[in-house]
């Protein structure tokens, strides 16, 4: 009984294990291997197609592009197999490329790209141009004057067969073709393209980039003035202050030069009304707005206190807003947001301006669109500019008042950047100068830096003239980015130049008084007790030339 059982169950061991043999190999139309319903065959996933891209690019020789290949599968899924594919050129005179789908232009012309794999392929077209080639290196200024022991930096833009526009000023050759007269540092040097007048003369300065060059003359002067200080719109082309030529813009001249002014023209004829959003809107405002500190807050009160009766001003959609705060000095206007380092007590002004002055008046930052800027350090001494160079100010010589000149007119462009940043509609600033600080009583704003500050503004604003006429390319390493085309700045110009030597007329008259005696002055006084700061007849002086600028100025009309 029992061995029948064993041979039984032996017998049934056998029958099962052919039976689970069959569904394992022989037939079987179930089982866990195969899936449900099918074979391994019916389901095995192959690539259908392969796309390369981009398509169609173009890359001039000696530039690369990259491809990707991307293969679509039978289960409608897709895989990036750039680096399995095999990529090849149809002409590898004109463009190479490598395994991992990078091409390389070599000659003009257009070659197709293919990647292959697993017999199929995909394809795009490459298009490749000779590089553009340098057609014209321009210099600017053009013509300028100098005197003895003066500078003037150059700049150099190159002109490509694409119009294209690049600034070479670093990398050129820089030459005099006199340099008894001037000498030019070149590439290499710390300030390629700055000459210094050496004598009395003229040189031509040329630079050359790449076997194209441009030049200008150079005229030096004999040091002019000996320190005199005469007012900028006085002095003749050939007049110099130490090393400083006069004239409110280029090559000695008051007048605005064309290409500047049919860009104030084109600035004036943006700024329309706008609602709070900065929108255009037949009942919205236009804003001008004064910067500056204590002198500018009791000026521009004067002047915006004669506005309401003067039947020139737009009494309808025109608001003007003094912005002015006494102690604030330059650098509390460079910082766009948040409290400014060298002061962080005052808190940031444009946060201040939109809180306490635009507010109230249910205006906003956005319908800012004009603004007069006058500023000036108070202490400039006291601030540590004494008889080195301090490293902070580009370009600086070591004389107390040019360094502090230029320090001067680095925190104006500073200034203009960030008020930009806040007012994104701001069209236009006009700037003037400190009044005379020949009476002060203290260093506070004293000569010579209240006339010095005058050539910081006409470096500036010639500043703005050259990188705008260098298609944007040639920025002033004091001034920074003033491009008003790119929206860095808004444009600017000089508003009235209010500084005159004391009681010596200019030649319009304008006389700074403190009480002396006899004509022009006949014992009236222009200041407070320190001498620094206009009293009310003086602040009036300053509203007048505003008001007769801001009424006459074809750029405000």
């Amino acid at each position: 009984m029992i061995m029948k059982g064993v041979r039984n169950e032996k017998n049934s061991i056998a029958k099962r294990t052919k039976s689970f043999a069959r569904l394992l190999g022989m037939g079987a139309t179930i089982g866990w291997l195969a899936g449900c319903g099918g074979s391994l065959a019916s389901q095995s996933v192959t690539m259908v197609s392969i796309a390369v891209t981009p398509a169609n690019s173009s890359i001039q020789s000696l530039a690369t592009q990259q491809f990707t290949a991307t293969g679509a599968f039978s289960d409608a899924s897709t895989k990036d197999i750039t680096q399995s594919v095999s990529w090849t050129s149809s002409d590898v005179s004109k463009a190479t490329i490598q395994n991992s789908g990078l091409a390389s232009g070599v000659a003009a012309g257009s070659v197709t790209i293919t990647a292959a794999s697993a017999g199929k392929t995909g394809a795009a077209t490459l298009t490749i141009s000779d590089p553009p080639t340098l057609t014209s290196v321009d210099i600017s200024p053009l013509n300028p004057t100098i005197a003895a022991n003066g500078t003037q930096q150059f700049f150099a833009n190159a002109t490509y067969s694409d119009n294209s526009l690049q600034d070479v000023a670093q990398n050129a050759t820089w030459t005099s073709s006199n340099t008894n007269v001037a000498t030019v540092q070149s590439a290499g040097q710390q300030n390629p393209g700055l000459a210094m007048g050496v004598g009395a003369g003229q040189a031509t300065i040329v630079v050359a980039f790449n076997g194209k060059s441009g030049s200008t003359s150079l005229t030096v002067t004999s040091p002019g003035g000996n320190g005199a200080k005469i007012p900028l719109t006085d002095m003749t082309p050939s007049e110099n202050y130490l090393t400083f030529q006069g004239g409110l813009y280029e090559n000695g001249s008051d007048t605005v030069p064309v290409d500047h002014d049919t860009a104030g023209l084109a600035a004036a004829a943006a700024i329309q009304p706008l609602d709070t959003n900065g929108n255009p809107s037949a009942s919205g405002k236009i804003v001008f707005v004064a910067v500056g500190r204590s002198t500018v807050v009791d000026e521009f009160a004067v002047f915006m206190n004669q506005t309401p009766t003067n039947s020139g001003v737009n009494h309808a959609t025109l608001v003007i807003v003094n912005g002015a705060l006494t102690g604030a000095s330059p650098c509390v206007w460079t910082v766009a947001s948040g409290p400014p380092a060298c002061d962080p007590t005052l808190g940031n002004q444009y946060d201040r301006i939109r809180d306490m002055v635009l507010a109230p008046l249910g205006l906003a930052e956005k319908q800012v669109q004009a603004a007069w800027i006058e500023e000036y350090n108070g202490d400039p001494a006291g601030d540590g500019f004494q008889t080195l160079c301090d490293a902070t100010v580009v370009r600086c010589s070591n004389s107390v008042s040019h360094t502090e000149a230029l320090r001067y007119e680095q925190q104006l462009g500073g200034i203009l950047r960030a008020a930009k940043t806040r007012w994104p509609n701001l069209q236009q600033s006009f700037h003037s100068g400190r009044i005379y600080g020949g009476y002060a009583t203290t260093n506070h704003s004293s000569e010579p830096y209240a006339y010095e500050y005058g050539f910081s503004l006409k470096w500036l604003i010639q500043a703005q003239i050259l990188q705008v006429r260098s298609g944007g390319t040639s920025i002033d390493p004091t001034a920074g980015d003033l491009n008003h085309k790119a929206g860095a700045a808004p444009w600017m110009a000089w508003g009235p130049y209010t500084w005159a030597n004391g009681d010596t007329p200019r030649s319009d008259g304008f006389v700074w008084c403190n009480g002396q005696a006899g004509s022009p002055c006949n014992g009236e006084a222009d200041f407070q007790a320190d001498g620094t700061h206009p009293n009310a007849r003086g602040d009036e002086k300053v509203a007048n030339l505003l008001m007769n600028f801001f009424l006459n100025s074809a750029h405000t009309r």
